[in-house]
């Protein structure tokens, strides 16, 4: 193609994903406003999570040559259960226009926890996104929450929709919150909210649950995987998800430990980071394909990147798979079988009326209606504590339904909230 043609192409596919931004957004804005959107509480390792999102933040930050910070406090805890599709929208929505509205200084993501006044299970989280940017006047603070409400320069105005704080807010108060802003013309904006989230120490065991069933090995001789980053988030997500199965991890800051731990051992396979200090991942994967010893090693490249180009370049540098960031456990599991050929073993499935339990089943007594109503409210929210405190009620109140709380209590303690829903439904 010509020049000419290649610019015309590239206005044709940044109008298409403009529309494309604008349709998926009205359409959020529609679930909501219908009631139609719910939260879907999973269990999962917060510190790997905040790490992708500061990630693809920082990336976004570095194109305008602005600095990016991100500062947690030491008291995070390693797993919650939350809605992390809907958590991981709030805090991009907030940072990416954080970033549109700052032309020099800086962007801050600051996140601090405290523990629940009345409930030791309950982890309150306070998120706090600053930046030196062009700041909102009083006037404009007044609308932009309202839909294509949009502030700024006309510039500006065309990289959004004027939805994304709409969205932003509506999603954080259905997670009983609220976004505030403080602002300054020409000085910048605060943007900050907290929620309450169940502490999930067990989010390794929740997320080994696959559409097959549970995760609990493999079978053959025991794998030895090489974990190269230089966030221990980062690898610790992935150490937490592969331990309990059977496999030897190894941990390497950059690309350089990395191989100075190759000459010493051999990987069954390497997932690596590409951006690392001293040695990166693409030098790293360049020695270790021309090395004879270490040529055919699996490598899994494991990036935040969302750009395709990105994939397509690691890959042709010697990875032999791609792994998005933030690891979601079903497509690290995937990609392992795939590439150290492995035949997963797997706990006998949870089912509603297990074998072992047939009789007891058919025996249990159901709820009044009314609080089988306010459980299935619960769920549709995505409530757990609402829900464990609906079943501590019905435990007190009468003896005959405890094989229907056993039941419930079983599906809340893995965050399975579908598995929830269906239940109360059959019920």
């Amino acid at each position: 193609m010509t020049k000419k043609d290649q610019h015309g192409i590239s206005i044709i596919h940044q109008c298409g994903s403009h529309l494309l931004t604008l349709i998926n957004d009205i359409l959020d804005l529609s679930k909501i406003e219908s009631g139609k959107m719910e939260l879907h509480l999973i269990a999962f390792h917060l510190p790997s999570f905040l790490q992708a999102v500061v990630e693809i933040s920082r990336i976004k930050a570095e194109q305008k040559n602005i600095d990016f910070h991100y500062q947690p406090t030491a008291n995070l805890p390693d797993g919650i259960a939350a809605d992390e599709k809907r958590l991981r929208q709030v805090l991009l929505n907030l940072l990416g226009n954080a970033i549109k509205f700052t032309d020099n200084g800086s962007v801050n993501l600051e996140i601090s926890g405290s523990s629940h006044p009345s409930n030791s299970s309950i982890i309150k989280l306070h998120f706090r996104v600053r930046d030196t940017g062009v700041g909102i006047s009083a006037a404009q603070l007044e609308k932009i929450f309202l839909p294509f409400e949009q502030v700024g320069d006309d510039a500006r105005k065309s990289e959004g929709t004027g939805l994304g704080l709409a969205i932003t807010q509506k999603i954080v108060e259905m997670m009983d919150s609220s976004i505030s802003v403080q602002s300054e013309l020409g000085a910048g904006s605060v943007f900050e909210f907290e929620i309450s989230c169940p502490l999930a120490a067990d989010w390794m065991h929740s997320s080994s649950f696959t559409k097959i069933g549970k995760i609990i090995g493999y079978s053959g001789s025991k794998k030895q995987i090489l974990i190269v980053d230089d966030r221990w988030e980062n690898r610790s997500v992935i150490v937490n998800l592969l331990s309990p199965l059977g496999f030897a991890m190894v941990e390497a800051e950059n690309g350089r430990e990395a191989l100075e731990k190759l000459s010493k051992l051999m990987p069954d396979l390497i997932i690596t980071d590409l951006s690392m200090p001293v040695v990166d991942g693409w030098e790293m994967l360049s020695q270790v394909r021309r090395s004879e010893n270490f040529k055919n090693i699996p490598i899994i490249v494991s990036s935040a990147s969302v750009y395709e180009i990105d994939r397509q370049q690691s890959l042709a540098a010697g990875g032999d798979d791609f792994l998005s960031k933030p690891v979601q456990a079903e497509e690290l599991y995937v990609l392992l079988a795939k590439h150290l050929d492995l035949s997963w073993v797997y706990a006998e499935t949870l089912t509603v009326l297990a074998n072992s339990q047939e009789q007891a089943e058919l025996e249990m007594v159901l709820p009044p209606a009314s609080e089988l109503a306010n459980l299935i409210e619960y769920a549709r929210k995505g409530q757990m504590k609402g829900i464990e405190q609906e079943l501590e009620k019905l435990s007190k109140s009468d003896a005959k339904y405890q094989p229907f709380v056993n039941q419930l209590n079983q599906l809340v303690q893995e965050f399975n909230i579908q598995k929830i829903r269906q239940f109360l439904q059959q019920g």
